[in-house]
């Protein structure tokens, strides 16, 4: 066995393996610490999870889970999550849903904020998506939700009968059925985005200066956060259009390739002249690699092109082309160099 099985690690978490297969898998396990670290992590976030998640709300969690990339190490084939439960596990899963939903780095950030504030949790959910993933799960509206990359979306259990506010820090992408007596906000940093009917996108990720608002049908209005809330909620983004905050914290409008915004939720990412600088974070939480500079006046090189969801050591190899550069990868890390800067031979 050379990557995790899940109907298998299903059995095992319920104790349902015989001694054969448990010998198996445990030998699997001991093999690595990684993988013994990544099951602790499951069944501790099963513990914590399980218990104040509804059942049907698990089961929508695990229905929308995205697979994860395929990013080729040598001598590892990358263990994915399956893109829908298969029937015959339904009578399980539903619980370890709630752990693939904050797998890895996102199972332990989840659980600490639960920890660290029972009172919020009594009122709230949190769903934290680790890099190289994607979760689509419904909000208690109906309000569709795919949960970016390295994204954290926070949630009423239920929302009031005036209002559907929900807090964003990353990027997610929103269809949402309008109801102009209960407005649907999203907040992201100090800019809130109003619904009026739409399919929109809402980025915010802490190394970029502000928050946008992209829309592919529909409108949503903009305004800072510290804006009045009643009255007036902002000017209004329409399809192919961006809205933001400009650096006095008033809302601006502005036209935009929105194509390349939505890309990521077609299961690609699309840049056009974008300095790596900003395009590398963006790879480093599609691929869970850690992306660096030796330089950082390399920042400054524009990117331009399509990636999809599989990184081989080939396909590196000839993005750093592509860019006049060189790579070494150690590890999780991947540094892009000066082609000028390589040793003699």
């Amino acid at each position: 066995m050379t990557a995790l099985d899940w109907e298998l690690f299903d059995r095992y978490l319920a104790g349902d393996l015989t001694p054969t297969e448990r010998e198996r898998f445990e030998a699997w396990l001991a093999e690595r610490p990684d993988r013994a670290a990544q099951a602790a992590a499951f069944r501790r976030a099963i513990d914590e999870l399980a218990s104040d998640v509804p059942v049907e709300e698990r089961e929508a969690m695990w229905a929308g889970i995205v697979e994860s990339p395929a990013v080729a190490e040598p001598g590892l084939r990358v263990a994915q999550l399956p893109l829908q439960e298969p029937a015959r596990r339904r009578r399980r899963v539903p619980i370890l849903a709630a752990a693939a939903v904050v797998l890895a780095a996102g199972a332990a950030l989840a659980v600490r904020a639960r920890r660290q504030d029972r009172n919020e949790l009594a009122a709230g959910r949190v769903v934290t998506v680790p890099r190289a993933q994607q979760a689509q799960f419904k909000l208690p509206d109906g309000t569709l939700v795919l949960l970016g990359s390295g994204s954290t979306l926070h949630y009423p259990s239920d929302f009031d009968a005036t209002s559907r506010e929900v807090r964003l820090e990353g990027e997610a992408y929103f269809t949402v059925e309008h109801d102009g007596r209960r407005p649907f906000r999203v907040r992201a940093g100090e800019l809130v985005a109003t619904d009026l009917g739409t399919e929109f996108l809402v980025r915010a990720y802490p190394e970029e200066a502000h928050a946008r608002v992209v829309v592919r049908s529909g409108e949503v209005a903009v305004r800072s956060a510290a804006a009045p809330k009643r009255g007036q909620e902002g000017p209004v983004v329409r399809p192919g259009e961006l809205g933001r905050l400009n650096p006095s914290g008033e809302p601006v409008v502005e036209q935009a390739d929105t194509a390349a915004y939505f890309a990521w939720t077609r299961g690609i990412l699309i840049f056009d002249g974008t300095p790596l600088r900003e395009a590398l974070p963006q790879l480093s939480r599609w691929y869970d690699l850690d992306f660096r500079l030796a330089d950082p006046s390399l920042g400054s090189i524009p990117l331009s092109g399509t990636l999809d969801r599989t990184l081989t050591d080939d396909r590196l190899e000839l993005l750093a082309s592509s860019l006049g550069l060189r790579q070494a990868r150690s590890g999780r890390v991947v540094t892009f160099s000066s082609a000028d800067n390589r040793a003699p031979r």
